[in-house]
Order: C-alpha cells, then sequence, then structure tokens
C-alpha cells in the first residue's frame, strides 16, 4: 500500500551551537550534514566515523569466526561457559572493562529423543543429520541431538493429523473439514509462526503432542541446492528450537519479572504458564515424508501442499506414531559477557548486544553477530588508542541462552532495568548478523531514518554504491521466502525509501523495549539461508555461501560502528518522534474502524483517537520549536535533562500493569503478537481484544493506551519548554 510520511523530529541543537537538521526529511539527507551534530561539529564526526570504517578487516573476523565455531556450544554447557570467558578476553585485550555475569536457570538437556511408526507398520524415525564428508565439522560427536527446548519428559501414542503451519487459520480450515486433533499427535511444517505457538495452539486443541518437520517447500531443495552443494537444508538436516512461550514472557520460566539470581524466589515448574504441558520434537525432511506418506483422510487444501513428491492427506486414522521424551532438567548457570568502554559520562549509556550460545556451531546464528560484534570493539579500541575518548559510555553485551528463550538478555534486563532507564539511550542489537548480501532492518520509529542514514555512509562491499542504495533497491522488490529469513519484509512505500520493519520478539531487543522502554533497533544482512539451528549451520557453510571473503562482516561491523558514533558523539540524540507519532496515528485509525465494524461506541474509542492527536501536535511544536533556534541558549546541564527526555518517550509508553493475559509486556505501542510470535502486534492491547472480540478488555486497555500516549505527550512538551519555545 501506499503511505506518506509525516516529517519527524530531528532534536538538533547544542548550547552556543549552529542549529542542526531539525525535520527529518524521508529521503537522503543533506551534504554534510549528520542528524543530532551541529554544523560546527559535523566534519569532526566525519572524520571520527571515517577512521573507523577504515580499520575492520575481513581476515580479523574471518579468524574470530573459525575461533566461535570450533566446538558446539549450547547454553548450559561446558563450550558456552569457554565461548564467554574467551569473549571476556578478547573485549579486555580491546581496552573494555569487561565481566561475566551468571545466573542460574531451570534449562533442559535431552537423555532420550525417541519415535516410531506404529501403524501402518513399524517404522524408526528420529534419524539425526548425517555428516559430511567435505565438512570434517559435522562428524563432531559432541552435537546435541535433534530435540526443542522446555518440552516436557513425555510417552505418548497416537493417530498424526497434519495442521500445516500449525496456526490459528490452519486449525479454523481443520475444523470447517470436520477434522478434531483432540488426543491426537499433530505434524506441522516450519514457518509463518514461532514454533512455541505451533505447541501453544496444539495444547489448545487438546492434542497429546507435536511433531515439527522441515518441508523443502519451505527452505530445502524448492528453493535451491541442498547443502553441500548449494545453501539450502537437506533431507537430513533438523531445525532444533525452543518452544517455551515467550508470547507470555521470555526468560527464565521460574523467575518471571525479576532476575534469576541464585537466591531469587522461584515459582515451580508446573506453576510456570510459558512452559508447555504436551511434547514436542523436531524432526527432519525424510522423516516428515515417512509419516505424511502413511497419512489417509481428506485430500489437504491446496496451500496446504508441501514439496514432497506425493499428495499430502490431513490423517487423524491408521497412521500412529509413538514418541518418547526424556529430559534432564536442572538449574544451570548461564554466562553474560558485559564489556564497557567508558566514556566522558557515565551517565549515558550506548547498549548493543548479541548472543553468545548456539544449538551446535551457530556460524550464522549467532556467531557471525559475535565476531562482528568483536571487530566493532576492535575498532573501537584502536579509536581510543589513538587519543579519542567517547563522549556517553558505550556498553557491548554477549547474551547466553538466547536460543531457549531470549533468556540471558531477559535476566540482566530484570537485574538492571532501574539503571537501565536511567542511562540507556538506546539498543542496537544483532544477532543473524551474516546470513547473505541483503541488509534488513527492524527498529522502533523513532530510529528508523537514524538506521537509513547510518547505511548511507557505508559502502557495500560487492558494488560502487552504499548499503543503504543496495538495500533499497533489493527491497523493492523481495519477498520472505527471497530473503530467506524469519525477519518480515517492509511494506511498499511511494517516497522510495526503504522500509524498516516493527519490533517483534525472537531475539535480545524484546526485554530491552517491551519491558524496560529502551529504543531498540535491529540490524543484519540476510540472505540464502536454509541451514538454521541445524548442525550444517557452520564455517564451512559461511566459508562457502554465506560470506565467503567475510566483506559482509566487515561492513556490519561498519554500520554497527557508525550507528554507535553517532548516538555516543550526538550533540542531541537524534531521535524522529514525528515519525513514531504518524505511526502511531495510523494505527489508532485501524483500531477505530475495526471498533466500529464491531459495533462499539463511537464515544469509547473517541479519547484514544484524541490522545493520538495530541501526541502528533506536541511531536509537531518540538520540530517547529527546533528549527526556529529554541534551545541556542540552553546551559549544558538543560541540554544533557533535552537528552535525558528524549531517550525516555518510549518509557511513557509503558504500562505498569502490563498488557492483558501477559503482563511482563509492558510496551503499549508494540510486542509480538500473542498468536504470531515474531512479528509484531501494533497496539497490541485494543488490537487483540479487538480479535477476541472482548468489548471489556478493549475498553480497559484503550484507556491504558490513551493514558500511555498522554504521558509521552506530556514528555515532548517538556522538551519543547526546555528549548525555550
Amino acid at each position: 500500500m501506499n503511505r506518506t510520511f509525516r516529517r519527524g523530529v530531528s532534536v538538533a541543537i547544542v548550547s552556543g551551537g549552529a542549529l542542526l537538521m531539525g525535520a527529518i526529511s524521508h529521503g537522503a539527507r543533506e551534504r554534510g550534514t549528520i542528524h543530532g551534530f551541529t554544523s560546527g561539529r559535523t566534519a569532526e564526526e566525519e572524520i571520527l566515523e571515517q577512521k573507523f570504517r577504515s580499520i575492520p578487516d575481513p581476515g580479523h573476523v574471518e579468524a574470530d569466526l573459525r575461533h566461535l565455531t570450533s566446538e558446539p556450544h549450547l547454553a548450559g554447557t561446558e563450550g558456552s561457559k569457554r565461548v564467554a570467558e574467551w569473549l571476556q578476553a578478547q573485549y579486555q585485550s580491546y581496552g573494555f572493562d569487561a565481566q561475566i555475569v551468571s545466573y542460574s536457570v531451570w534449562l533442559a538437556q535431552p537423555k532420550q529423543v525417541k519415535l516410531e511408526l506404529v501403524a501402518p507398520q513399524k517404522q524408526s524415525l528420529a534419524t539425526q543429520e548425517e555428516p559430511i564428508p567435505e565438512d570434517k565439522d559435522t562428524y563432531d560427536k559432541r552435537a546435541v541431538i535433534g530435540f526443542n527446548a522446555y518440552v516436557p519428559s513425555a510417552d505418548v501414542t497416537a493417530p498424526v493429523v497434519y495442521v500445516n503451519y500449525g496456526t490459528v487459520e490452519d486449525y479454523r480450515i481443520l475444523q470447517s473439514l470436520g477434522v478434531s486433533v483432540e488426543g491426537k499427535i499433530v505434524l506441522a511444517r516450519y514457518g509463518r509462526c514461532y514454533r512455541g505457538i505451533k505447541t501453544k495452539l496444539a495444547e489448545e486443541h487438546k492434542a497429546v503432542g507435536v511433531i515439527i518437520y522441515s518441508d523443502p517447500s519451505d527452505d530445502g531443495y524448492d528453493a535451491g541446492d541442498m547443502f553441500p552443494r548449494g545453501p539450502w537444508r537437506p533431507m537430513s538436516g533438523i531445525q532444533r528450537g525452543s518452544v517455551e512461550y515467550t508470547q507470555i514472557y521470555p526468560g527464565d520460566p521460574l523467575t518471571p519479572g525479576v532476575a534469576a539470581t541464585p537466591d531469587a524466589k522461584r515459582i515451580t515448574p508446573a506453576e510456570a504458564p510459558n512452559l508447555s504441558r504436551i511434547p514436542t520434537l523436531p524432526i527432519n525432511p525424510q522423516d516428515g515424508a515417512a509419516i505424511l506418506s502413511k497419512l489417509d483422510g481428506a485430500h489437504v487444501p491446496r496451500n496446504w501442499q508441501g514439496g514432497l513428491p506425493f499428495t499430502y492427506h490431513v490423517g487423524g486414522g491408521t497412521a500412529v506414531a509413538h514418541m518418547t521424551i526424556a529430559m534432564d532438567y536442572q538449574q544451570r548457570p548461564i554466562y553474560d559477557v558485559i564489556a564497557k568502554l567508558h566514556g566522558t559520562s557515565d551517565d549515558e549509556w550506548v547498549v548493543l548486544g548479541n548472543h553468545h550460545d548456539a544449538w551446535v556451531f551457530g556460524a550464522v546464528d549467532p556467531s557471525s553477530g559475535t565476531a562482528t560484534m568483536l571487530e566493532t570493539a576492535r575498532a573501537l579500541g584502536d579509536l581510543v588508542r589513538s587519543g579519542w575518548k567517547p563522549k556517553r559510555t558505550i556498553v557491548m553485551c554477549e547474551w547466553d541462552a538466547e536460543e531457549e528463550g531470549l533468556i540471558g538478555s531477559t535476566e540482566w534486563v530484570e537485574q538492571n532495568r532501574d539503571e537501565l532507564q536511567a542511562k540507556a539511550v538506546a539498543y542496537i542489537n544483532t544477532d543473524v548478523g551474516v546470513a547473505g548480501p541483503n541488509l534488513s532492518a527492524s527498529a522502533v520509529p523513532s530510529l528508523k531514518e537514524f538506521v537509513r542514514d547510518a547505511t548511507r555512509d557505508v559502502p557495500n562491499p560487492q558494488s560502487g554504491s552504499s548499503v543503504y542504495e543496495t538495500w533499497r533497491a533489493h527491497e523493492a522488490h523481495a519477498t520472505v521466502e527471497e530473503l530467506g529469513s524469519a525477519r518480515p519484509t517492509g511494506q511498499s512505500d511511494s517516497s522510495g525509501e526503504t522500509p524498516i520493519s516493527a519490533l517483534g520478539a525472537g531475539s535480545d531487543f524484546c526485554p530491552f523495549l517491551d519491558f524496560a522502554g529502551i529504543p531498540s533497533a535491529d540490524v543484519g544482512f540476510v540472505g540464502d539461508y536454509g541451514v538454521y539451528h541445524s548442525l550444517y549451520d557452520d564455517f564451512y557453510w559461511m566459508k562457502k555461501f554465506g560470506d565467503p571473503e567475510f566483506k559482509y562482516h566487515a561492513a556490519l561491523a561498519k554500520v554497527l560502528g557508525t550507528m554507535t558514533l553517532r548516538l555516543d558523539e550526538a550533540d542531541v540524540l537524534p531521535f524522529d518522534y514525528g515519525a513514531y507519532a504518524g505511526e502511531i496515528s495510523r494505527a489508532v485509525q485501524e483500531v477505530q474502524k475495526r471498533a466500529t465494524e464491531q459495533g462499539i461506541n463511537a464515544a469509547e474509542v473517541k479519547p484514544l483517537v484524541e490522545a493520538a492527536g495530541q501526541l502528533s501536535e506536541s511531536a509537531a511544536k518540538l520540530s517547529h520549536a527546533l528549527q526556529s533556534g529554541g534551545g541556542l541558549s540552553i546551559d549544558p546541564a538543560a541540554q544533557t535533562k533535552m537528552n535525558r527526555d528524549l531517550a525516555t518517550i518510549d518509557q511513557a509508553l509503558l504500562d505498569p500493569d502490563g498488557l492483558h493475559g501477559r503482563t511482563w509486556y509492558k510496551h503499549t505501542i508494540y510486542a509480538p503478537g500473542s498468536y504470531a510470535g515474531y512479528s509484531a502486534e501494533v497496539l497490541p492491547g485494543p488490537s487483540e481484544a479487538l480479535d477476541r472480540k472482548d468489548a471489556v478488555a478493549f475498553e480497559a486497555e484503550s484507556k491504558s493506551l490513551t493514558a500511555a500516549l498522554h504521558r509521552a505527550s506530556a514528555k515532548l512538551d517538556e522538551i519543547t519548554k526546555l528549548s525555550g519555545k
């Protein structure tokens, strides 16, 4: 659809300085300007950035990735601890004050995983991944077998029903076909929603177990050549992954809302609402074919047909499976690495993060991001050794146990929320750092143009243009399938600017934004990546398919470093709250339309519509005040307060009581969808109340959202007063 972007606030004033760019125009910025810097300091910043961008080296990143992928390092194992200790030493060698912060969390490792067809004939399944002769790492006996985290031990036998992707809509279709999954084992294919949603929906529909397989139409031979000939999932490849119900709350299941320190008060596993009560097991495409080919019943709807070479049937009759899962649950230690490059002011933090744990080797997910973070830190350390000192403190974080449910980041944010809310100006995340040549980004609206600007000044490794220009050209025609990633594509935009999607879930920005209200962004390069969460996501795959010359790793380090330096050195932080208000207004209009269609009284929606209008007015007033020279004579203390206030607008948008039914999520504008998982739900409170057709909840959630919008408007008005206009 076409969208008209509103001009937003690029705050631009310092004491005694010249007026910076005020409103952000959604296009290339004016030559010789950088949002957030006075004209007198732009040249200084450009020199610093150019010096930084000359440092990242592909060879150095390659060596780091080789080390990071030298052994499996599942969270809760000695391999993960060794990675954390090595990362601590690396950051210290670059001049950072690096510490390991440990938490005690409820984690399981598999003792036994068995699957067999018992009818119409017996066949042993749950076959493991086959080693590849040319890839020696695939012979490593330390690789964990295919399993899903946070499943119960179980022994169940039942007929199998195929449920397509296992989404809400898929169950509606099954119901229309007269098919029930009660007492059955459901077979779902990976894709379309988070695997924990598949398990949650199966549990709600009274299934007794879940099998998830990878279909060749999604990330296998339908997309292209399979590994080792190509980058796509081979027939023996298994996608591991957690089924923790992170849409209810992420992190350690036994310590919701508080850090998992040794003395923390814990609930029991039986009391944890984000844990499944039925078993789930991931299998490879060849085992999926073995089950699907035996199913009877009706032919599936045409869009349920996958890429295997036979007609799919719904099942529920003669094909019977037996699942046996034994899990070893214990309190296990995890290890976050927190590295600080202290600035002139320790009262303001620029925070970056990536996780270091992996299902097996994790060359793409997450070690490409880990190696890139290290190279960013090395370049920043070189700047310090050459005489530069950061204005703000730069905090680089390497999280553990992200794969099990964003655990390391969630526990740290829960423990340090007050300090983060007082000091953090933004959080920049990378996870799947490099899986190919195509940039992808998500961000809160106030940081979207900031992300675009940073990529305009980084050269693309394979062309004479910038990362931004190649990103824009690719995104203009890309689909989710072409991106080869779970990241959603942006919407079309008549202005020609690259769309940046909203932040949902699935990575470590979640606790920063949704729980603490820290403005966040997520960036990485994506591509044809079919070995996600498998044994084959290793150094060989990266060297052969992902980034053979490691040029995109170096390019991502340059993007991360440019963003870091601009947030660190900015005279006034470059947030765009006009764009934020514009996106909120459009979302409120959609809620208003849906409420009218459901017969909800217009008077109930009117306060929300008025609050969104007030937010737009407050953002516009601030933009006008800054563009007309307001704040030129404010003193340093007032400038510091202006920056602090600019960084707390997302905090104003938090509801202390949280969302209906999942109170850990505090942000009133964005949250992962309750039945989508990774993708974002905009205005989640009223939007999901409308989904449920719950008028009472809609009224309560609308009041909460209205109050949050008024708080944000008041904060913007305070900043306008600080400017003297």
